[in-house]
């Protein structure tokens, strides 16, 4: 198949949005970095808003001919603060950018901003349960002007005051729920998040990949939609809990000692699922064998 034929073929394919979760060292990251060396052959541009400052030393230690200094197709937005996490999307989106916030961008991250995102790229969130924390914290900051540890130190401080009993009358059972009051605050802070993620899943006309850590579901949980997901394994996604019904197709990875597995969780068309199989490589497993992209030689 010529490189023309490749580009036609993908043109036609519908936009993945791919949610990977499992535990560390499972290869959710490892798997898309894979998946960009595999696609660098036809041009594809993976954007990534890094959460937790793996991917710079994957790249460098790993992949290092995806840094784009070498001629790859990987560029890095780092997002630890929730400033920088709306930059990213600014930057995702080619929205107009403050003068000064354009000229700290480094030449790289230039590079792909004014560079049209089209349908062969990609954008990678990397531990997207960072989000939900960050957000937060800053709601927290910008409303209560302290930092989230000493805001709920001294919440825990008047609850233990008034023997442990919380706003409802009885004994509290989480510092977070009694600190964080209904539509005032956690309707405002869904908002902020809503504002930040909504963007990067709906809006970008490419396909989107995004990884989460796991949680242990709570055993008083009571929406539907996350029991049906992931009710008979009682883990769910860290993060916000509406990661899982905005993306198309959520895998659980699993680490093992010798080989990773692959479990597929929910995928909405319906393709083949993956039940514990051995992984190896995402692009061939899946998106060349179930969701039936064209074969794509690795450079």
């Amino acid at each position: 198949m010529t490189t023309q034929t490749i580009m036609q073929e993908l043109q036609r394919l519908p936009f993945e949005r791919i949610l990977s979760i499992g535990v560390t060292g499972s290869g959710k990251s490892y798997q898309w970095l894979k998946l960009a060396r595999r696609l660098k052959s036809i041009g594809s541009k993976f954007r990534v808003v890094d959460t937790d400052n793996d991917i710079d030393y994957m790249l460098r230690t790993q992949f290092p001919d995806l840094l784009p200094e070498n001629g790859g197709n990987v560029y890095v937005f780092p997002a630890y603060d929730w400033p920088e996490y709306e930059k990213a999307v600014v930057w995702i989106q080619q929205r107009a950018f403050t003068p000064d916030t354009l000229g700290s961008l480094d030449k790289y991250l230039l590079v792909a901003y004014k560079a049209p995102v089209r349908p062969i790229d990609w954008v990678i969130v990397d531990k997207s349960n960072n989000a939900w924390k960050t957000v937060q914290d800053h709601f927290i900051h910008e409303v209560f002007g302290e930092n989230t540890g000493e805001y709920f130190l001294e919440i825990r401080k008047k609850l233990h005051a008034s023997g442990d009993i919380g706003k409802s009358g009885k004994k509290f059972t989480s510092t977070v729920l009694e600190g964080l009051d209904g539509w005032r605050d956690w309707g405002v802070i869904n908002k902020l998040y809503d504002d930040w993620i909504n963007p990067i899943v709906y809006r970008v006309k490419c396909h989107v990949y995004a990884t989460a850590d796991v949680d242990q579901l709570d055993k008083n949980e009571k929406d539907p939609e996350i029991l049906s997901l992931f009710g008979d394994l009682r883990i769910k996604p860290s993060g916000q809990k509406g990661i899982g019904g905005q993306m198309h197709t959520i895998f659980l990875f699993i680490p093992g000692q010798k080989r990773w597995l692959i479990s597929t969780l929910k995928d909405r068309a319906n393709r083949t699922y993956f039940e514990k199989t051995p992984l190896t490589d995402l692009y061939t497993q899946y998106l060349l064998l179930k969701a039936k992209w064209p074969y794509i030689e690795s450079e």
